[in-house]
């Protein structure tokens, strides 16, 4: 049993720790752990220490050596491990994870290493990202060897990762990090006077995207599929809700975004703060990245909230759409295929009423997704 033992986990953003982990440590609290967080430096620790969080900070900066960046954060790591006795190191993405790997090469703690996607090299096939990509297969293959066991969130992560039959017994396919199905729910009775409130008509029919604002994750082609439909259907809406990431060479620029500030169906929301709202506000969730995911949270969020879905049949997209019973699955990097399924679902032709795939996406978030069920399984992987 895990019960009073010490737990650090570690995350590489205060702000996803606050809005994706914290929940996950309130249950291991709950479950008699004393949970430690390494977290970088943010306004929102203190929040996160008012629920019971033991704090430590580091400093991130993806502008600066990472060598460098490396030893000062082991440097953190020797300072928790001198004031406490912790038992277990849990490490989300891929800076964490290496540190995990290094600090820990000659202790008896173990060593989870979770993978929420393999990311941007194995998402882009110029020459620079394919040499990305070998140097994080070799990383990759370290993490695996080296730790306790490797979380990952998809089958197909799940294949790659397994270099050898040795090494699978280390590899856990857990599917996701789990939804708030509680909060995520849908609201019919207050859905028209959100509608007021967002100044949209009754007849509008509104798909959203949320997402952090990188090429890879389909904005062009999804602008690009969406606008062709416009003329022929006038009501539509697309919402595009979410940041360019400057510190990601592939951000979607400004000046691409400005482009549309006057645009009658197209709208770039920025950072929102009431995604719930906007959620339960639309009529279909519409995600068309071809980044290597492992579970996108946003997708999960909108199955939960009871949205049909229309995303890529790619790595941990494809498990959140059953084709034709709560969504779309189309090809990557496709306009076309974007515009043909916006006109399948509007006409449901060929699939059933936008309320019946919303209650089969509602479903599938309940029995597979929910933190209820993720975060027990999570739990087990701490008994190896």
């Amino acid at each position: 049993m895990n019960k009073g033992k010490n737990i650090l986990l570690v995350e590489n953003s205060a702000a996803d720790f606050y809005k994706s982990r914290l929940k996950y440590a309130k249950f291991l609290i709950g479950k008699g752990f004393n949970v430690f967080a390494l977290i970088p430096e943010d306004s929102v620790c203190s929040m996160i220490e008012a629920q019971g969080v033991h704090i430590y900070t580091y400093r991130l900066n993806r502008n600066t050596n990472w060598l460098s960046q490396i030893f000062k954060t082991i440097g953190v790591y020797r300072k928790i491990f001198k004031e406490q006795k912790i038992d277990i190191v849990h490490s989300y993405r891929f800076f964490p994870n290496i540190i995990n790997i290094l600090i820990g090469v000659l202790s008896s703690r173990k060593k989870i290493v979770h993978i929420t996607g393999l990311g941007i090299a194995y998402s882009n096939t110029t020459l620079k990202y394919r040499i990305y990509k070998h140097a994080s297969n070799v990383i990759y293959f370290l993490m695996v060897l080296l730790s306790d066991a490797v979380v990952v969130q998809n089958p197909d992560d799940l294949r790659h990762l397994t270099y050898f039959k040795f090494m699978q017994k280390k590899l856990k396919l857990i599917k996701g990090s789990g939804v708030d199905a509680d909060y995520f729910n849908p609201d019919f009775l207050i859905r028209n006077e959100l509608r007021k409130k967002y100044q949209f008509n009754e007849n509008d029919i509104l798909f959203i995207c949320v997402t952090r604002l990188i090429w890879e994750k389909g904005i062009l082609e999804l602008v690009d599929g969406f606008e062709a439909n416009c003329k022929e259907f006038r009501d539509i809406k697309l919402l595009i809700v979410g940041y360019p990431d400057i510190n990601n060479p592939r951000h979607v620029s400004l000046e691409y975004i400005n482009n549309f500030a006057n645009h009658p169906n197209i709208k770039f929301l920025g950072k929102r703060s009431d995604i719930r709202e906007l959620l339960r506000t639309a009529d279909v969730f519409i995600y068309p990245s071809y980044y290597r995911e492992g579970i996108p949270r946003s997708v999960l969020e909108a199955l939960s909230t009871g949205l049909p879905i229309i995303t890529t049949n790619t790595p941990g997209c494809n498990l959140t759409v059953t084709n034709n019973e709560n969504g779309i699955l189309i090809s990557p990097r496709s306009a076309k295929e974007i515009r043909t399924a916006i006109k399948t679902i509007i006409t449901q032709e060929q699939t059933p009423s936008l309320t019946q795939m919303g209650k089969v996406s509602r479903k599938l978030a309940v029995e597979q997704f929910a933190d209820s069920v993720i975060y027990k399984q999570m739990e087990m992987v701490y008994e190896i």
